[in-house]
C-alpha cells in the first residue's frame, strides 16, 4: 500500500461511497472551512492503483505554535484492519511533517461500544482493541466526557440515528415511533403549521431562531454570515435542506370558532337528558378550553401577527444519511409541537429518497431524567432512534514537546476566558 496525496475528484468518489463517511468528509465542506480561515488537503492510501482509505485533512497556524491539522469525523477506512490502519498512521506522520505540524486531531465516526434505543449497553461490543491500537500508535485521547455541557471535543460523542435500512414506508418507521411521538405528530397537524423550505432571501428566519435557542440552552451561537455562507455553497449540489415551520394563527382561530360553535351545539342537545351527564360534563370541559384557546389566539394575533415562523431545522444530504445539524424553535410556540412534524416530514424524505440513516446528531450521554439535557435525548429516542456512543477524540502528537506548552498554555487561556466572562 502506498500513501499518496488524493485529487479532488479521487477524494470526492472514494469519500461519497465510503461507508465511514460523514458531510465532514466532503470537498463542500473544506470549502466552507475555508472562509474561517482553514486550509484543507486529501490524502489517501492505494492498493494496487486503487484507493482504499482516505481522509480530508484541514489545517490553520495555532498563533505562537506550529500548524493544527484536524480530520473531522475521520479516517474514512476500516477501523477493525489494524493494519491498514497503522500503515495510514505511517503515511501521515511523514506528510504532516513535512506540512510543519504540531498535531492532529481525529474524532472518528467509529462506535466504542453499541447502545439501545434507552442508551443502555450491549455487553461485549466494546472496541477496548482499537482504543489500544491507537494509543499504540501514538494517538492521545482526550476523554471519555458524559454531559454536554463538559463537553471539550470538537464535535458531539454522544449521537442519536434512526437506522432506515430495513424500512420501506414513514407507516413502517411510524409504527416503531412511542406513542407519546405519535399523539405529537398527529396534533401538530391539526395546528394550521405550514413547512416553507428556507432560501437565502428568508435565512436570516432561521438565524432568529437559532439566537433564541442559544440564549435558551445557554451556547454560543454563529453570525448569520456563517449560516448564508453554509448555505451558498452547499446548495449549488443540493447538499442541504433548511426548513422553517409557519403557523398560520388566524387561521387556527377559525377552526377554533367553529369548534366552539358545535360545541355549543352539542351541548344544548344533551342538556336534560339525565342519561347524558357523563358525555356532558366531557363537553363542557372541552368548551371551556375552547374557550381559553381563542383569548390565547386572538391576543398573540394582536402581539404576533395572523401568522409566524417559529420552528426551523438545518438538514445535511449527504453519502448514505441525513444529518439534523442544527434545530430551533421558539419556546413559547412549543406546544404547537412544530419539532414533531419537522422531524417526521424529513424521515419520510430520508426513506423515499433511499438514505440508510436519519442522523438526529448530538445528545447528552446522561440518561438520567433529572440531567439538563434528557429532554433533547427523550424526544429524539421517541422516534426510536438509537443512541451512539463514539470512541472520542484523539490527538496525533507530532512535536510532542510543543505539544505540552500548547495544552498547557491552551488550559490558562480558557481558565482566564471563564474568569472574565462571570
Amino acid at each position: 500500500m502506498e500513501f499518496v496525496t488524493l485529487t479532488e475528484e479521487e477524494f470526492s468518489d472514494y469519500s461519497l461511497k465510503s461507508p465511514y463517511t460523514s458531510f465532514f468528509q466532503m470537498p463542500l465542506w473544506a470549502e466552507v472551512k475555508k472562509d474561517n480561515g482553514w486550509d484543507s488537503y486529501y490524502v489517501g492510501l492505494k492498493d494496487n492503483g486503487e484507493v482504499v482509505a482516505a481522509t480530508l485533512l484541514l489545517s490553520k497556524k495555532i498563533k505562537f505554535f506550529k500548524n493544527m491539522f484536524y480530520a473531522p469525523r475521520g479516517f474514512l477506512l476500516d477501523y477493525e484492519d489494524f493494519e491498514k490502519v497503522e500503515e495510514f498512521t505511517k503515511g501521515l506522520k511523514d506528510f504532516l511533517k513535512d506540512k510543519n505540524a504540531l498535531f492532529l486531531k481525529i474524532n472518528p465516526y467509529v462506535d466504542y461500544q453499541e447502545r439501545t434505543v434507552d442508551g443502555d449497553i450491549v455487553e461485549g461490543t466494546a472496541k477496548d482493541s482499537l482504543m489500544n491500537k491507537l494509543k499504540e500508535l501514538g494517538y492521545v485521547h482526550n476523554g471519555f466526557y458524559i454531559d454536554q455541557d463538559k463537553k471539550t471535543d470538537l464535535e458531539p460523542r454522544w449521537i442519536s440515528v434512526l437506522d432506515l435500512k430495513d424500512i420501506s414506508s414513514i407507516d413502517d418507521a411510524y409504527k416503531n415511533m412511542r406513542s407519546s411521538t405519535k399523539w405529537r405528530i398527529n396534533n401538530s397537524r391539526k395546528n394550521c403549521l405550514e413547512i416553507i423550505e428556507a432560501d437565502e432571501e428568508n435565512l436570516f428566519e432561521f438565524k432568529n431562531l437559532m439566537k433564541h435557542t442559544a440564549e435558551r440552552r445557554e451556547f454560543v451561537d454563529r453570525p448569520l454570515s456563517y449560516y448564508l455562507n453554509m448555505f451558498k455553497i452547499l446548495k449549488r449540489e443540493n447538499l442541504v435542506k433548511v426548513l422553517l415551520v409557519k403557523i398560520h394563527f388566524d387561521q387556527l382561530l377559525d377552526f377554533s370558532k367553529k369548534a366552539l360553535e358545535e360545541n355549543n351545539q352539542l351541548m344544548k342537545e344533551l342538556e336534560g337528558h339525565g342519561n347524558k351527564e357523563k358525555q356532558l360534563k366531557e363537553v363542557r370541559l372541552e368548551h371551556d378550553r375552547l374557550v381559553e384557546k381563542i383569548a390565547v389566539l386572538e391576543n398573540t394575533i394582536q402581539e404576533e401577527g395572523n401568522s409566524k415562523i417559529i420552528a426551523g431545522g438545518w438538514y445535511m444530504l449527504y453519502g448514505h444519511e441525513i444529518n439534523y445539524l442544527f434545530g430551533a424553535s421558539y419556546k413559547k410556540f412549543m406546544k404547537y409541537n412544530s419539532q414533531y412534524l419537522l422531524q417526521y416530514e424529513m424521515i419520510d424524505y430520508a426513506i423515499k429518497n433511499h438514505y440508510d440513516a436519519f442522523n438526529f446528531y448530538g445528545i447528552d450521554g446522561n440518561f438520567d431524567e433529572k440531567s439538563k439535557g434528557y429532554g433533547l435525548f427523550d424526544f429524539k429516542r421517541g422516534f426510536n432512534a438509537c443512541v451512539h456512543e463514539l470512541i472520542g477524540e484523539f490527538d496525533l502528537v507530532i512535536d510532542k514537546s510543543r505539544y505540552s506548552l500548547y495544552r498547557f498554555s491552551f488550559s490558562m487561556y480558557k481558565k482566564i476566558k471563564k474568569i472574565i466572562s462571570r
